[in-house]
């Protein structure tokens, strides 16, 4: 009985160590949970980087003022330049209105060749269908100066032209004159040829009027 009373004894004293045991293992567990778990520096890097990318919808962007200082500042130097193009214009067209007349050269009058209308005899010959022609042409012709010898029928009256037949030898000056007095009631062609065994030096055969 007392070795059955021992066992019993140490029976009992066995619980007790392992309550104590169970008791400190549950303190050890109580105090792991309540410690926090270290956190990870990259994750909070980039955490803080994601809010900086994308800031609350909240927050209202600052004004920037530099923008309209540039503007106004653009503008005042535009009209500097425009305010100098415009006097430089107004010197220069003032410079290019300033001319200096140079004194014109004086021309000298050249000498009216005289033409002596006496030089030469004219034969006046009625080629037009009017009678008397040529007697009213030997009057107009003297009174312009000229010297006529002689009138008379061309060898026919249809001439719508009249002709002036002239030698090499009469001068050029007076055959223009002699022409331009006759224009003034003929349609005058062109000078002909007279020949040098002719009995006068010029001879006209009136034409039509005008």
């Amino acid at each position: 009985m007392a070795a059955v009373h021992k066992k019993q004894e140490e029976t009992k004293e066995e619980p007790v160590v392992v309550s104590d045991v169970v008791t400190q293992i549950s303190e050890r567990v109580e105090v792991i949970e309540e410690v926090e778990p270290s956190k990870d520096p990259l994750a909070d890097f980039k955490e803080k980087m994601s809010e900086e990318e994308y800031p609350p919808y909240d927050s209202a962007p600052k004004k920037n003022f530099m923008w309209p200082i540039l503007f106004v500042f653009v503008i005042a130097i535009l009209m500097l330049g425009g305010i100098f193009v415009y006097k430089k214009g107004m010197i220069t067209s003032e410079k290019v209105n300033v001319v200096t007349l140079a004194p014109s050269p004086t021309l000298t009058p050249q000498p009216t060749k005289t033409v002596d209308l006496t030089k030469y005899e004219i034969e006046i010959l009625n080629g037009s269908s009017i009678s008397g022609e040529a007697g009213r042409q030997r009057t107009s012709l003297e009174e312009q100066g000229f010297t006529i010898s002689a009138v008379g029928n061309a060898d026919n009256s249809d001439y719508t032209k009249t002709i002036i037949q002239a030698k090499e030898e009469v001068d050029k000056d007076f055959i223009a004159k002699l022409k331009s007095v006759l224009e003034e009631t003929f349609i005058v062609g062109e000078i002909e040829v007279l020949s040098d065994d002719a009995s006068t030096s010029i001879v006209v055969i009136l034409g039509t009027k005008k």
